[in-house]
């Protein structure tokens, strides 16, 4: 059967929504059906020109040789129609099914609607559509138990099906309508707090966050959630991944330990939740959760990791060899590097220098790489490690002939081996002092060659290329800084003036506002404001 989205005749636009989501809930309905496939049909308003932005999804209410011919494109044996109805008195949902075949309609029938009983609508078409074919009817669960949280459910999803369609044409009209649907589906819930399908909804577009960039809205609305629905192990769950995405650690924790009281967090989990407890200054919770971690899982060898550097920390040599031998006996190649920092802490250089070695012959990650290459500099040149820690804070806070004694010291660093990170970002530091912005990205693109995704050099090289007027490539390179570094305001605020730049005056906008939320007072976003203030009014004068 095909069906076409129902159309409508109410007092306001939700009408329209109704009746369009009537339909498309009857689909989902028979989704487990064996006797009665049920096909929706896709109705869309498409601009004339490719300059106009957006598309909407709308209801119809064709007659039977039109609806016969929707039937025939989705190879259907019947079409359904229908009409809802709202004239501020009675409500009524009008149904028409038709023949394919024929190309006529077989049977009529009209749904009328008491106050307060729109929920059991889609119930009583079901049925009615099951003896009219005789089919059994599938049975499921009421989506609402009140009105009130029914259409909530229904404008969430209408809303949900328009940023959809927005996506590709208007994005900051799909993130408009993305809000709009998580304010439904967030008022289905306080209406409802056992309507499972509003919050099914809720999480779906919640998880979709990420992808969306927005991440603080989601949050939000499943603040909302947990508040309705305290005892959903999922929504705390998801609010406290999202939390950690966004950079909100304690906040995250204490989201993660409801998920855990109500189900207990897998054990790849209870390492992110101790990692974060670490993060916070709280060994002693980190701990405990890294001590129910079961042997046989993968989040064992982290596990044994962070005990080993947790025993490390305090000063307790001999316990954190045993964690971090577990560790590198199941292949950590960052657990060697403890074992060597351990070594070295017993005087053991010999030892040290062997696990370095192993280390780097195991093909590990590059920031393990990275840090097994330092220690070794440290062990073999002491004096070149402090003249590149020495280099480093003054390639950011002097100028002259002091910049010459800082990259001779970077560059003797290099010659030592020329895959220390560190070293080549001071050498962009001092290009970017002196505003040689080739050199400076230069530089820092060897360093994320040895460390791809490091956060600092990603943001150096996007202010780099963008001051050489390559908006784009800095669009992109800020952007990836800031989503490693979300809590950083000067992060974001560097991304929303790259997007000012490139034109993009509504994600610059959106960027500065974040910005503006973790640090108010921070000059350079309020200068970066100011000149956005005035390219939007640039703008308006030339629309």
């Amino acid at each position: 059967m095909a069906v076409v989205p129902f159309g409508a005749r109410g007092r306001d636009a939700r009408a329209g929504a109704i009746g369009r989501q009537l339909a498309r809930r009857l689909v989902d309905r028979f989704a487990g059906s064996d006797a009665l496939d049920l096909r929706p049909v896709f109705l869309v308003a498409i601009g004339e020109t490719k300059a106009d932005a957006g598309f909407l999804v709308f209801g119809s209410t064709p007659d039977a040789t039109l609806a016969a011919s929707y039937g025939r494109s989705l190879g259907t044996t019947h079409a359904l129609t229908g009409l809802y109805v709202d004239d501020g008195e009675t409500r009524s949902l009008s149904l028409t099914l038709v023949d394919v075949g024929k190309g006529a309609a077989t049977v009529e029938h009209v749904v009328s609607i008491a106050p307060g009983a729109l929920q059991d609508a889609e119930r009583r078409v079901a049925e009615w559509l099951g003896d009219a074919l005789d089919v059994p009817v599938p049975s499921v669960d009421p989506p609402a138990a009140n009105e009130l949280a029914y259409i909530a459910l229904l404008e969430g999803l209408d809303e949900e099906v328009n940023a959809t369609l927005l996506r590709a044409g208007d994005p900051s009209g799909e993130l408009a309508a993305r809000s709009r649907a998580f304010d439904a589906f967030g008022a289905s819930l306080r209406a409802d707090p056992d309507a499972t399908l509003a919050e099914d909804q809720l999480l779906v577009l919640a998880a979709e966050s990420v992808e969306r960039n927005d991440e603080a809205r989601a949050v939000r609305a499943l603040e909302d959630a947990t508040l309705a629905r305290p005892r959903s192990w999922r929504a705390h769950y998801l609010l406290g991944q999202l939390r950690v995405a966004i950079g909100e650690g304690s906040a995250a924790v204490v989201a993660l330990e409801h998920a855990n009281a109500l189900r207990p967090l897998r054990d790849a989990d209870l390492v992110s939740l101790a990692e974060l407890y670490l993060a916070a200054d709280a060994p002693g919770q980190a701990t405990s959760h890294l001590r129910r971690v079961d042997p046989s899982t993968v989040a064992y060898v982290r596990a044994q990791e962070l005990l080993g550097l947790l025993a490390l920390g305090k000063g307790d040599a001999a316990v954190a060899r045993t964690h971090l031998e577990r560790a590198a006996e199941r292949g950590s190649a960052s657990a060697r590097v403890s074992l060597a920092r351990v070594s070295i802490t017993q005087g053991d250089l010999a030892e040290a220098r062997r696990e370095i070695d192993t280390v780097l012959g195991l093909g590990a990650s590059a920031d393990v790489v990275a840090q097994a290459r330092r220690l070794r500099l440290g062990l073999e040149r002491p004096d070149l490690e402090v003249d590149l820690e020495r280099a480093g804070r003054a390639a950011l806070t002097v100028d002259g002939s002091a910049l010459d004694e800082a990259r001779a010291a970077f560059e003797r660093v290099i010659a030592f081996d020329g895959a220390i990170w560190e070293a080549h970002f001071g050498l962009g530091l001092v290009a970017r002092k002196r505003e040689d912005h080739a050199a400076a990205a230069s530089a820092f693109r060897r360093v994320l060659e040895l460390a791809p995704e490091q956060p600092d050099a990603l943001h150096e090289l996007g202010v780099a290329v963008l001051a050489s007027g390559e908006e784009d490539e800095a669009v992109s390179l800020l952007e990836r800084a800031a989503a490693l570094r979300p809590g950083d305001a000067a992060y974001l605020a560097d991304a929303g003036f790259a997007h000012l730049r490139s034109g993009d005056l509504a994600t610059a906008r959106e960027r500065l506002r974040l910005a503006t939320s973790i640090d108010s007072e921070d000059a350079l976003t309020r200068t970066y404001l100011e000149e956005l203030e005035r390219a939007e009014a640039a703008s308006a004068k030339r629309n």
